[in-house]
Protein backbone atom coordinates (compact mmCIF):
# COMPACT_ATOMS: atom_id res chain seq x y z
CA UNK A 1 0.00 0.00 0.00
CA UNK A 2 1.30 3.53 -1.06
CA UNK A 3 1.04 6.22 1.32
CA UNK A 4 -1.88 8.94 1.00
CA UNK A 5 0.53 11.71 0.54
CA UNK A 6 2.26 10.05 -2.31
CA UNK A 7 -1.19 9.38 -3.89
CA UNK A 8 -1.62 13.56 -3.04
CA UNK A 9 1.49 14.14 -4.78
CA UNK A 10 0.34 12.40 -8.06
CA UNK A 11 -2.91 14.14 -7.93
CA UNK A 12 -0.42 17.68 -7.79
CA UNK A 13 1.59 16.52 -10.64
CA UNK A 14 -1.69 15.69 -12.87
CA UNK A 15 -2.38 18.81 -12.22
CA UNK A 16 0.67 20.28 -12.90
CA UNK A 17 0.74 18.43 -16.27
CA UNK A 18 -3.01 19.33 -17.19
CA UNK A 19 -1.77 23.08 -16.45
CA UNK A 20 -4.30 23.44 -13.68
CA UNK A 21 -1.18 25.27 -12.07
CA UNK A 22 -3.30 26.92 -9.05
CA UNK A 23 -5.05 23.70 -7.96
CA UNK A 24 -1.37 21.93 -7.89
CA UNK A 25 -0.13 24.59 -6.06
CA UNK A 26 -3.17 24.52 -3.09
CA UNK A 27 -2.13 20.84 -2.67
CA UNK A 28 1.28 21.22 -2.26
CA UNK A 29 1.03 23.79 -0.03
CA UNK A 30 -1.37 21.41 2.39
CA UNK A 31 0.31 20.88 5.44
CA UNK A 32 0.13 17.39 4.48
CA UNK A 33 2.57 17.30 1.96
CA UNK A 34 4.85 20.23 3.21
CA UNK A 35 7.49 18.08 5.52
CA UNK A 36 8.37 15.33 2.27
CA UNK A 37 10.98 16.29 0.57
CA UNK A 38 9.43 15.07 -3.01
CA UNK A 39 6.47 17.20 -2.73
CA UNK A 40 9.10 19.92 -1.92
CA UNK A 41 11.04 19.44 -5.32
CA UNK A 42 7.96 19.85 -7.21
CA UNK A 43 6.37 22.56 -5.37
CA UNK A 44 9.73 24.67 -6.16
CA UNK A 45 9.71 23.57 -10.01
CA UNK A 46 5.50 24.90 -9.95
CA UNK A 47 7.25 28.03 -8.15
CA UNK A 48 9.92 28.74 -10.99
CA UNK A 49 6.82 28.14 -13.61
CA UNK A 50 4.97 31.16 -11.50
CA UNK A 51 7.86 33.40 -11.45
CA UNK A 52 8.15 33.12 -15.17
CA UNK A 53 4.53 33.17 -15.76
CA UNK A 54 4.50 36.02 -13.34
CA UNK A 55 6.92 37.87 -15.35
CA UNK A 56 4.96 37.75 -18.49
CA UNK A 57 1.53 39.15 -17.14
CA UNK A 58 3.63 42.09 -15.47
CA UNK A 59 4.86 42.76 -19.00
CA UNK A 60 1.45 42.16 -20.58
CA UNK A 61 -0.04 44.95 -18.52
CA UNK A 62 -1.91 42.04 -16.76
CA UNK A 63 0.01 42.83 -13.32
CA UNK A 64 -2.76 41.71 -10.61
CA UNK A 65 -2.51 38.51 -11.53
CA UNK A 66 1.07 38.81 -11.92
CA UNK A 67 1.36 39.77 -8.24
CA UNK A 68 -0.78 36.95 -7.38
CA UNK A 69 1.36 34.31 -9.34
CA UNK A 70 4.33 36.12 -7.54
CA UNK A 71 3.16 35.30 -4.24
CA UNK A 72 1.94 31.58 -5.21
CA UNK A 73 5.92 31.09 -6.05
CA UNK A 74 7.03 32.43 -2.91
CA UNK A 75 4.56 30.34 -0.72
CA UNK A 76 5.89 27.28 -3.15
CA UNK A 77 9.10 28.17 -1.62
CA UNK A 78 10.73 29.97 -4.95
CA UNK A 79 13.96 31.08 -4.55
CA UNK A 80 14.43 34.73 -3.29
CA UNK A 81 16.82 35.26 -5.91
CA UNK A 82 13.92 34.72 -8.70
CA UNK A 83 11.13 36.72 -6.55
CA UNK A 84 13.42 39.72 -5.87
CA UNK A 85 14.44 39.85 -10.25
CA UNK A 86 11.14 39.86 -11.09
CA UNK A 87 10.26 43.09 -8.07
CA UNK A 88 13.50 44.58 -8.95
CA UNK A 89 12.41 45.17 -12.73
CA UNK A 90 8.82 46.17 -12.35
CA UNK A 91 10.18 48.76 -9.55
CA UNK A 92 12.50 50.34 -12.25
CA UNK A 93 9.45 50.33 -14.76
CA UNK A 94 7.31 52.26 -12.43
CA UNK A 95 9.62 54.71 -11.10
CA UNK A 96 10.89 55.03 -14.55
CA UNK A 97 6.93 55.39 -15.67
CA UNK A 98 6.41 57.88 -12.30
CA UNK A 99 10.19 59.89 -13.45
CA UNK A 100 8.10 60.78 -16.87
CA UNK A 101 5.07 61.84 -15.41
CA UNK A 102 6.94 64.08 -13.46
CA UNK A 103 9.00 65.16 -16.56
CA UNK A 104 5.80 66.21 -18.30
CA UNK A 105 4.26 67.83 -15.41
CA UNK A 106 1.56 65.40 -14.10
CA UNK A 107 2.42 65.83 -10.56
CA UNK A 108 -0.94 63.68 -9.63
CA UNK A 109 -0.31 61.42 -11.67
CA UNK A 110 3.19 60.36 -10.62
CA UNK A 111 2.06 60.43 -7.03
CA UNK A 112 -0.38 58.16 -7.91
CA UNK A 113 1.72 55.86 -9.69
CA UNK A 114 4.05 55.99 -6.78
CA UNK A 115 1.08 55.38 -4.10
CA UNK A 116 0.53 52.09 -6.40
CA UNK A 117 4.24 50.92 -5.90
CA UNK A 118 3.92 51.48 -1.82
CA UNK A 119 0.85 49.32 -2.28
CA UNK A 120 2.81 46.59 -3.59
CA UNK A 121 5.94 47.22 -0.93
CA UNK A 122 8.14 48.18 -4.28
CA UNK A 123 10.94 50.71 -4.21
CA UNK A 124 11.44 51.62 -0.42
CA UNK A 125 13.63 54.34 0.61
CA UNK A 126 13.97 55.53 -3.43
CA UNK A 127 10.53 55.62 -4.12
CA UNK A 128 9.23 57.20 -1.01
CA UNK A 129 11.81 60.11 -2.15
CA UNK A 130 10.17 60.24 -5.31
CA UNK A 131 6.71 60.39 -3.41
CA UNK A 132 7.73 63.51 -1.22
CA UNK A 133 9.24 65.26 -4.47
CA UNK A 134 5.55 64.34 -5.96
CA UNK A 135 3.99 65.96 -3.37
CA UNK A 136 5.77 69.06 -3.19
CA UNK A 137 5.50 69.26 -6.94
CA UNK A 138 1.75 68.83 -6.91
CA UNK A 139 1.47 71.36 -4.01
CA UNK A 140 3.64 73.65 -6.05
CA UNK A 141 0.43 73.64 -8.79
CA UNK A 142 -2.33 73.81 -6.32
CA UNK A 143 -0.48 77.55 -5.09
CA UNK A 144 0.24 78.44 -8.76
CA UNK A 145 -3.63 77.78 -9.39
CA UNK A 146 -4.42 80.25 -7.18
CA UNK A 147 -2.13 83.05 -7.62
CA UNK A 148 0.43 82.40 -5.08
CA UNK A 149 3.42 82.04 -7.49
CA UNK A 150 6.00 82.76 -4.64
CA UNK A 151 4.67 80.14 -2.51
CA UNK A 152 4.61 77.58 -5.50
CA UNK A 153 8.29 78.27 -6.47
CA UNK A 154 9.15 77.79 -2.69
CA UNK A 155 7.34 74.13 -3.22
CA UNK A 156 9.55 73.46 -6.62
CA UNK A 157 12.80 74.24 -5.07
CA UNK A 158 12.03 71.90 -1.79
CA UNK A 159 11.07 69.19 -5.04
CA UNK A 160 14.57 69.88 -6.43
CA UNK A 161 16.31 70.16 -3.59
CA UNK A 162 15.05 66.17 -3.01
CA UNK A 163 16.11 64.99 -6.34
CA UNK A 164 18.96 62.49 -6.82
CA UNK A 165 22.06 62.86 -7.93
CA UNK A 166 21.22 60.26 -10.72
CA UNK A 167 18.07 61.66 -11.39
CA UNK A 168 16.73 61.59 -15.39
CA UNK A 169 17.65 64.87 -17.67
CA UNK A 170 14.52 65.18 -18.63
CA UNK A 171 13.18 65.84 -14.67
CA UNK A 172 15.62 68.31 -14.06
CA UNK A 173 15.39 69.92 -17.54
CA UNK A 174 11.32 70.08 -16.73
CA UNK A 175 11.66 71.45 -13.07
CA UNK A 176 14.74 74.00 -14.38
CA UNK A 177 11.93 75.10 -16.84
CA UNK A 178 9.00 74.89 -14.78
CA UNK A 179 11.01 77.13 -12.16
CA UNK A 180 11.82 79.98 -15.07
CA UNK A 181 8.25 79.97 -16.15
CA UNK A 182 6.46 80.29 -12.58
CA UNK A 183 9.59 83.08 -11.94
CA UNK A 184 7.46 85.09 -15.00
CA UNK A 185 4.21 84.30 -13.66
CA UNK A 186 5.53 85.81 -10.61
CA UNK A 187 5.64 89.17 -12.22
CA UNK A 188 2.90 89.13 -14.67
CA UNK A 189 0.40 88.27 -11.53
CA UNK A 190 1.94 90.93 -9.28
CA UNK A 191 1.10 93.59 -12.30
CA UNK A 192 -2.04 92.12 -13.08
CA UNK A 193 -2.82 92.57 -9.27
CA UNK A 194 -1.65 96.40 -9.18
CA UNK A 195 -3.67 96.78 -12.63
CA UNK A 196 -6.68 95.14 -10.90
CA UNK A 197 -7.40 96.78 -7.99
CA UNK A 198 -6.55 100.41 -9.87
CA UNK A 199 -9.65 99.39 -12.13
CA UNK A 200 -11.80 98.24 -9.20
CA UNK A 201 -10.66 101.78 -7.92
CA UNK A 202 -12.15 103.46 -10.82
CA UNK A 203 -15.14 101.07 -11.31
CA UNK A 204 -14.03 100.71 -15.30
CA UNK A 205 -15.95 97.60 -15.22
CA UNK A 206 -14.61 96.76 -18.62
CA UNK A 207 -11.10 97.02 -17.47
CA UNK A 208 -11.83 95.14 -14.50
CA UNK A 209 -13.07 92.78 -16.97
CA UNK A 210 -10.16 92.22 -19.53
CA UNK A 211 -7.87 91.93 -16.46
CA UNK A 212 -8.93 89.53 -14.28
CA UNK A 213 -9.29 87.03 -17.28
CA UNK A 214 -5.65 87.74 -17.58
CA UNK A 215 -5.08 86.78 -13.99
CA UNK A 216 -7.28 83.79 -14.56
CA UNK A 217 -5.29 82.87 -17.66
CA UNK A 218 -2.33 82.88 -15.55
CA UNK A 219 -3.72 81.55 -12.00
CA UNK A 220 -7.19 79.87 -12.53
CA UNK A 221 -8.23 79.74 -8.95
CA UNK A 222 -6.96 83.44 -8.35
CA UNK A 223 -10.08 84.13 -5.15
CA UNK A 224 -9.89 88.30 -5.85
CA UNK A 225 -9.77 87.63 -9.66
CA UNK A 226 -13.07 85.62 -9.78
CA UNK A 227 -14.84 87.83 -7.38
CA UNK A 228 -13.84 90.76 -9.40
CA UNK A 229 -15.02 89.02 -12.93
CA UNK A 230 -18.31 88.01 -10.51
CA UNK A 231 -18.95 91.80 -10.09
CA UNK A 232 -18.39 92.77 -13.25
CA UNK A 233 -20.07 90.74 -15.10
CA UNK A 234 -23.29 91.54 -12.47
CA UNK A 235 -22.60 95.62 -13.18
CA UNK A 236 -22.40 95.16 -16.85
CA UNK A 237 -24.81 92.25 -16.92
CA UNK A 238 -24.83 89.54 -18.91
CA UNK A 239 -28.04 90.26 -21.22
CA UNK A 240 -25.04 90.97 -24.38
CA UNK A 241 -22.36 88.84 -25.71
CA UNK A 242 -19.72 89.70 -24.31
CA UNK A 243 -16.01 89.86 -25.90
CA UNK A 244 -13.78 86.57 -25.56
CA UNK A 245 -10.60 86.30 -25.20
CA UNK A 246 -8.88 82.93 -26.01
CA UNK A 247 -6.68 81.15 -23.73
CA UNK A 248 -4.97 79.02 -25.81
CA UNK A 249 -4.21 75.23 -23.78
CA UNK A 250 -6.43 75.82 -21.15
CA UNK A 251 -5.94 72.88 -19.83
CA UNK A 252 -2.39 73.61 -18.51
CA UNK A 253 -1.00 76.89 -16.47
CA UNK A 254 2.01 78.54 -17.93
CA UNK A 255 5.01 76.75 -16.21
CA UNK A 256 3.31 73.31 -17.64
CA UNK A 257 2.86 74.06 -21.78
CA UNK A 258 4.19 72.54 -24.50
CA UNK A 259 3.94 72.65 -28.17
CA UNK A 260 0.78 71.40 -29.03
CA UNK A 261 1.02 68.90 -32.11
CA UNK A 262 -2.15 69.53 -33.51
CA UNK A 263 -2.69 73.47 -32.65
CA UNK A 264 -4.71 75.67 -34.67
CA UNK A 265 -3.41 77.40 -37.88
CA UNK A 266 -2.62 80.67 -36.75
CA UNK A 267 -3.65 84.08 -38.28
CA UNK A 268 -0.70 86.13 -40.02
CA UNK A 269 -0.41 88.36 -37.10
CA UNK A 270 -2.05 88.75 -33.42
CA UNK A 271 -5.12 90.42 -32.73
CA UNK A 272 -4.78 93.72 -32.75
CA UNK A 273 -5.91 96.00 -30.17
CA UNK A 274 -8.60 97.42 -32.51
CA UNK A 275 -9.80 93.85 -32.64
CA UNK A 276 -9.42 93.26 -36.44
CA UNK A 277 -8.63 90.33 -37.96
CA UNK A 278 -7.17 89.20 -41.01
CA UNK A 279 -7.32 86.17 -42.91
CA UNK A 280 -6.11 82.70 -41.73
CA UNK A 281 -3.45 81.44 -44.49
CA UNK A 282 -2.12 78.44 -43.01
CA UNK A 283 -4.00 75.60 -44.65
CA UNK A 284 -5.53 72.87 -42.29
CA UNK A 285 -7.71 69.56 -42.64
CA UNK A 286 -11.08 69.65 -41.98
CA UNK A 287 -11.72 67.52 -38.61
CA UNK A 288 -14.06 64.67 -38.67
CA UNK A 289 -16.94 65.11 -39.88
CA UNK A 290 -20.04 62.42 -40.32
CA UNK A 291 -23.75 62.99 -42.16
CA UNK A 292 -26.19 61.25 -40.63
CA UNK A 293 -29.05 60.58 -42.85
CA UNK A 294 -32.18 59.77 -40.65
CA UNK A 295 -35.30 58.33 -42.80
CA UNK A 296 -38.94 60.80 -42.85
CA UNK A 297 -36.50 63.11 -40.82
CA UNK A 298 -33.59 64.77 -42.75
CA UNK A 299 -29.61 65.20 -43.06
CA UNK A 300 -27.52 66.27 -40.34
CA UNK A 301 -23.64 67.24 -40.41
CA UNK A 302 -22.33 66.42 -37.20
CA UNK A 303 -18.56 68.02 -36.81
CA UNK A 304 -16.33 66.02 -34.14
CA UNK A 305 -13.70 68.49 -33.99
CA UNK A 306 -13.32 71.16 -31.51
CA UNK A 307 -12.35 73.95 -34.21
CA UNK A 308 -14.91 74.49 -36.93
CA UNK A 309 -14.31 76.53 -39.88
CA UNK A 310 -17.27 77.78 -41.83
CA UNK A 311 -16.79 79.74 -45.30
CA UNK A 312 -17.49 78.83 -49.37
CA UNK A 313 -16.14 75.28 -50.46
CA UNK A 314 -13.26 74.91 -51.75
CA UNK A 315 -11.20 72.41 -53.91
CA UNK A 316 -8.66 71.87 -51.55
CA UNK A 317 -11.10 71.70 -48.77
CA UNK A 318 -9.84 73.34 -45.11
CA UNK A 319 -13.71 74.05 -44.71
CA UNK A 320 -16.03 72.05 -42.04
CA UNK A 321 -19.02 73.63 -42.88
CA UNK A 322 -19.42 74.66 -46.64
CA UNK A 323 -21.73 76.92 -47.22
CA UNK A 324 -23.01 78.19 -51.45
CA UNK A 325 -22.50 81.83 -50.76
CA UNK A 326 -21.07 84.70 -51.37
CA UNK A 327 -18.37 84.48 -48.67
CA UNK A 328 -14.52 84.02 -48.32
CA UNK A 329 -13.38 80.55 -48.40
CA UNK A 330 -12.31 81.00 -44.47
CA UNK A 331 -14.77 83.14 -43.53
CA UNK A 332 -15.20 82.47 -39.49
CA UNK A 333 -14.12 80.14 -36.79
CA UNK A 334 -16.23 78.64 -34.24
CA UNK A 335 -13.75 77.38 -31.33
CA UNK A 336 -15.12 75.01 -28.16
CA UNK A 337 -13.63 75.93 -25.10
CA UNK A 338 -15.04 73.69 -22.07
CA UNK A 339 -18.78 74.72 -21.94
CA UNK A 340 -18.49 77.98 -24.04
CA UNK A 341 -18.53 78.52 -27.99
CA UNK A 342 -15.98 81.33 -29.37
CA UNK A 343 -16.66 82.65 -32.76
CA UNK A 344 -13.91 84.31 -34.24
CA UNK A 345 -14.59 86.86 -37.42
CA UNK A 346 -11.95 86.45 -40.11
CA UNK A 347 -14.11 88.38 -42.46
CA UNK A 348 -17.59 90.19 -42.22
CA UNK A 349 -19.76 88.77 -39.21
CA UNK A 350 -22.48 89.92 -37.22
CA UNK A 351 -23.96 88.54 -33.88
CA UNK A 352 -27.71 89.56 -32.86
CA UNK A 353 -27.13 92.63 -35.37
CA UNK A 354 -24.07 93.77 -34.06
CA UNK A 355 -20.66 93.60 -36.34
CA UNK A 356 -18.04 91.90 -34.36
CA UNK A 357 -14.25 92.59 -34.61
CA UNK A 358 -13.13 90.35 -32.10
CA UNK A 359 -13.74 86.65 -30.52
CA UNK A 360 -16.99 86.70 -28.83
CA UNK A 361 -18.74 84.27 -27.29
CA UNK A 362 -22.25 82.92 -28.02
CA UNK A 363 -24.90 82.61 -26.28
CA UNK A 364 -28.11 80.18 -26.87
CA UNK A 365 -30.22 81.38 -29.82
CA UNK A 366 -27.22 84.10 -30.80
CA UNK A 367 -28.16 85.47 -34.70
CA UNK A 368 -25.11 84.56 -36.22
CA UNK A 369 -24.74 86.62 -39.80
CA UNK A 370 -21.77 86.09 -42.30
CA UNK A 371 -21.32 88.43 -45.39
CA UNK A 372 -24.32 89.90 -46.20
CA UNK A 373 -26.82 87.57 -45.73
CA UNK A 374 -25.95 84.01 -44.44
CA UNK A 375 -28.10 83.33 -41.36
CA UNK A 376 -27.35 81.07 -38.48
CA UNK A 377 -29.33 80.60 -35.56
CA UNK A 378 -26.51 78.86 -32.16
CA UNK A 379 -28.67 76.61 -29.92
CA UNK A 380 -27.54 74.42 -26.92
CA UNK A 381 -30.57 72.92 -26.58
CA UNK A 382 -29.97 70.31 -23.78
CA UNK A 383 -28.68 71.85 -20.24
CA UNK A 384 -26.57 69.08 -19.42
CA UNK A 385 -25.00 68.44 -22.82
CA UNK A 386 -21.99 70.75 -24.32
CA UNK A 387 -23.24 70.36 -27.87
CA UNK A 388 -24.08 72.78 -30.07
CA UNK A 389 -26.44 73.26 -33.25
CA UNK A 390 -26.22 75.37 -35.89
CA UNK A 391 -29.47 76.00 -37.68
CA UNK A 392 -29.20 77.24 -41.10
CA UNK A 393 -32.09 80.62 -41.42
CA UNK A 394 -31.48 82.39 -44.51
CA UNK A 395 -31.95 80.19 -47.61
CA UNK A 396 -28.71 79.38 -48.42
CA UNK A 397 -27.51 75.76 -48.57
CA UNK A 398 -24.42 73.45 -47.60
CA UNK A 399 -22.48 70.87 -49.14
CA UNK A 400 -23.30 68.58 -48.94
CA UNK A 401 -27.21 69.50 -48.20
CA UNK A 402 -28.17 68.80 -44.57
CA UNK A 403 -30.76 70.14 -42.33
CA UNK A 404 -28.62 71.34 -39.55
CA UNK A 405 -25.18 71.35 -37.84
CA UNK A 406 -24.20 69.89 -34.72
CA UNK A 407 -21.24 71.01 -33.14
CA UNK A 408 -20.53 67.18 -31.13
CA UNK A 409 -18.77 67.37 -27.84
CA UNK A 410 -19.30 64.41 -25.77
CA UNK A 411 -22.54 63.16 -26.88
CA UNK A 412 -25.57 64.02 -29.76
CA UNK A 413 -29.14 62.90 -28.76
CA UNK A 414 -31.68 61.98 -31.78
CA UNK A 415 -35.20 62.32 -30.33
CA UNK A 416 -38.67 63.69 -30.01
CA UNK A 417 -37.66 65.46 -26.70
CA UNK A 418 -37.62 69.36 -27.11
CA UNK A 419 -33.97 69.25 -26.07
CA UNK A 420 -32.88 66.76 -28.77
CA UNK A 421 -30.32 67.73 -30.49
CA UNK A 422 -31.42 66.18 -33.63
CA UNK A 423 -35.83 66.70 -33.38
CA UNK A 424 -37.49 63.57 -34.76
CA UNK A 425 -40.86 64.00 -33.35
CA UNK A 426 -42.16 60.54 -34.66
CA UNK A 427 -39.63 58.69 -32.52
CA UNK A 428 -40.72 57.20 -28.88
CA UNK A 429 -37.63 57.51 -28.17
CA UNK A 430 -34.10 58.38 -27.68
CA UNK A 431 -31.00 57.43 -29.24
CA UNK A 432 -27.57 59.03 -28.26
CA UNK A 433 -24.37 58.78 -30.53
CA UNK A 434 -21.31 59.49 -27.86
CA UNK A 435 -17.93 59.23 -27.83
CA UNK A 436 -15.80 56.97 -25.90
CA UNK A 437 -12.44 57.61 -26.07
CA UNK A 438 -11.79 57.53 -29.49
CA UNK A 439 -14.67 55.41 -30.31
CA UNK A 440 -17.90 56.59 -31.75
CA UNK A 441 -20.43 54.47 -29.82
CA UNK A 442 -24.45 55.07 -29.84
CA UNK A 443 -27.01 54.00 -27.23
CA UNK A 444 -30.97 53.05 -26.92
CA UNK A 445 -33.05 51.24 -24.88
CA UNK A 446 -34.66 49.17 -27.46
CA UNK A 447 -32.99 46.43 -29.88
CA UNK A 448 -31.47 47.68 -32.85
CA UNK A 449 -29.66 46.57 -35.89
CA UNK A 450 -25.79 47.96 -36.83
CA UNK A 451 -25.19 46.23 -40.61
CA UNK A 452 -27.63 43.54 -39.92
CA UNK A 453 -26.05 42.25 -36.18
CA UNK A 454 -28.50 42.70 -33.56
CA UNK A 455 -27.41 45.00 -30.42
CA UNK A 456 -29.06 45.90 -27.41
CA UNK A 457 -27.77 48.63 -25.29
CA UNK A 458 -24.72 49.92 -26.23
CA UNK A 459 -22.65 49.37 -29.26
CA UNK A 460 -19.96 50.48 -31.35
CA UNK A 461 -20.17 52.25 -34.93
CA UNK A 462 -18.56 52.88 -37.66
CA UNK A 463 -18.53 55.86 -40.02
CA UNK A 464 -20.17 54.15 -42.14
CA UNK A 465 -22.86 51.94 -40.97
CA UNK A 466 -26.43 51.66 -41.44
CA UNK A 467 -28.65 51.56 -38.02
CA UNK A 468 -32.46 50.43 -37.83
CA UNK A 469 -34.78 49.93 -35.09
CA UNK A 470 -38.41 49.06 -35.17
CA UNK A 471 -39.47 52.95 -35.72
CA UNK A 472 -36.15 54.66 -36.85
CA UNK A 473 -33.76 53.68 -39.60
CA UNK A 474 -30.48 56.26 -40.55
CA UNK A 475 -27.33 56.11 -42.11
CA UNK A 476 -23.86 57.14 -41.37
CA UNK A 477 -21.58 58.28 -43.89
CA UNK A 478 -17.84 59.83 -43.00
CA UNK A 479 -16.83 62.35 -45.17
Amino acid sequence: MFPAWRFQLREARLAMADGRWDEAAEMLTSEKLREFLPAKRLSQELAGQFVVRARQRIENGNSQAGWKDLDRAARLGAGETAVSDVRQGETRRRLEKAQNLLAQGDAAAARQALERMEHRRLGGTERRTWQMIAQHLEHSDLRARRGDAASALESLEHAQRLLPSDAPANVRQSFASRSAKLQEAAAAIHRLDAELHVALGASNWTEVLKTAESLLELAPQHSAARQARHRAWQVVGMEVTLPYKPNGQAAKWPWQRGVQANAPAGSTRQLARSGKVDTVINERTPGKRIVVWIDEVGAFLVCMSDEIVLGQPAAEGGVDVPILADLSRRHAIIRREREAYVLTPLHKTAVDGRVITEPTVLRDKSTITLGSGVEFRFRKPHALSATAVLELVSRHRTEPAVDGIVLMSESCILGPQSHSHIRCRDWTGDLVLFRRNDELMCRTQQAIEIEGQTCTGQAAVSGNCRIEGEEFALSLEEL
